[in-house]
């Protein structure tokens, strides 16, 4: 049920049920030590007056009547003799040898508990009935004149009552703060909890209300980001940074199509235009040459619908099953005799990988990898193209260079993005799609390598590094 109110909410519950906790803790202790120090402030001065009533029997002395804690004096046979304060004799009648015990002669200032019998005036009922701690001390009593007792001799007991009724008027003046200041604060922690949960949410408020309106056609729309510098801050950044992300992709997939699209209306143009002449004009249409260019145009569209599947697939290319150790310089080997004939005599194919290069991956498209850049290379090249393979303390590094123009520094990087042709009066024919380089990076990226365009001192230098197996 607490999973369905709101964040805010369950903190200020929280905060408030730990404050109430906390506060009622902290407040029955605190009664607990003022009742307790306020015993022993009791108990201290019963000690205390203890050794004054004694002192006055041993002197002869007055015994003090005002400002002092009840207390009794026992003679030997147990007999109540005198009883100081709001004490009367009625209160031990008849059970004065139980209730207060006699001391012997080796004992001084012992604690005792008392219980204080039944008394008929009113101003007893606050010691009826209960049991105090008393001090007791022990001491003989000499005879002499002007005593408020019959002169006796022997020992007499004096018993001094260290009365809690300090300690209780304390918890009478305190309780009622407590019980209504421990609720009022708890629900003050409560109420500043919601108001500070409140303002540390007001950002992602307005992160979901900016959210909101993020659509289709508004990806350029940004969530605030606010100055705190703490999580949400981070989150902010992290928001905004991912919008980046899904506005350039969605810019790259709208690029993607259009370029797609402009690809694909050359050929159909053409096969459109061949076979519209052909049919308006039978008598004069060579069909068998009609027939070829309808050919190589659909052979077209067929690389072309094939290369962009391949980029179209988002999952990765190699499950564990499809992931095989494949040797580089193998393939460059089985490649460069495939390619010697297309070459012909114009351009001359050199490789170089005297050792086995093995990695782990898909031969199909570290094949397709392969024939792309050395595709690429037999169009600029001038004279001669060197395909090379070779380990390195960090994995593998494949190379295929050619004596053409090369590539700017500055188009490095962007001869790997779909449909770039540095080239543009180059045909399409002979110019390519624009795809194959994007396919050979994509592979590289699939299998956990890179693809990049080196510094050579002539031509173009491409330099595949993958993981070895």
């Amino acid at each position: 049920m607490l999973s369905r109110l709101s964040t805010r909410l369950r903190t200020s519950l929280a905060a408030g049920l730990a404050a109430l906790l906390l506060l009622g803790g902290g407040a029955w202790w605190l009664r607990g030590h003022l009742y307790d120090a306020q015993l022993e402030a009791a108990e201290a001065e019963a000690r205390s007056q203890s050794r004054e009533v004694s002192s006055s029997f041993k002197f002869g002395r007055q015994l003090p009547e005002s400002g002092q804690l009840p207390y009794v004096v026992l003679g030997g046979d147990g007999t109540v003799l005198i009883m100081g304060g709001p004490l009367t004799t009625q209160h031990l009648a008849g059970e004065r040898p139980a209730v207060v015990p006699r001391l012997a002669a080796d004992e001084w200032h012992t604690v005792q508990r008392i219980t204080i019998g039944p008394a008929g005036s009113a101003a007893a009922n606050r010691y009826s009935g209960r049991t105090f701690t008393a001090m007791g001390s022990w001491s003989p009593l000499l005879e002499k004149e002007g005593f408020q007792v019959e002169p006796t001799v022997g020992p007499f007991t004096l018993y001094v009552l260290a009365t809690p009724f300090a300690a209780e008027a304390s918890l009478r003046t305190i309780d009622p703060v407590l019980r209504v200041g421990v609720p009022a604060a708890a629900l003050l922690v409560a109420l500043v909890a919601w108001v500070a949960t409140s303002r540390a949410l007001r950002p992602v408020d307005a992160i979901r209300a900016e959210l909101a309106e993020v659509g289709e056609h508004r990806l350029d729309r940004r969530v605030p980001v606010p100055r705190s510098g703490d999580e949400i801050t981070r989150m902010a950044r992290t928001t905004n940074a991912t919008l980046d992300r899904l506005e350039r992709s969605a810019a790259q997939q709208q690029r993607f199509v259009a370029d797609a699209s402009h690809e694909l209306r050359s050929p159909i143009a053409a096969l459109r235009t061949n076979l519209e002449v052909s049919l308006a004009h039978p008598e004069r249409t060579d069909w068998p040459t009609a027939t070829q260019e309808a050919l190589t145009s659909v052979e077209r569209l067929q690389q072309l619908t094939e290369d962009l599947l391949f980029l179209a697939r988002g999952t990765h290319p190699a499950t564990a099953g499809q992931h095989t150790t494949v040797d580089l310089a193998a393939v460059l080997r089985e490649l460069a005799d495939q390619y010697r004939p297309v070459f012909g005599a114009r351009l001359a194919l050199r490789v170089d990988a005297p050792e086995p290069v093995p990695v782990r991956g898909s031969r199909i498209r570290l094949h397709r990898l392969v024939r792309n850049l050395l595709d690429n290379a037999r169009r600029h090249a001038t004279a001669e193209v060197v395909m090379s393979a070779r380990r390195t303390p960090y994995g593998c590094v494949l190379e295929v260079r050619d004596d053409g123009p090369g590539v700017p520094p500055e188009d490095r990087e962007r001869i790997f993005e779909p449909f770039t042709r540095l080239d543009e009066a180059r045909s399409r024919d002979t110019g390519g799609s624009g795809l194959g380089l994007a396919i050979a990076a994509d592979v590289a990226t699939r299998h956990g390598g890179t693809l990049r365009v080196a510094h050579a001192p002539r031509g173009a230098r491409f330099v595949l590094e993958l993981p070895s197996a």
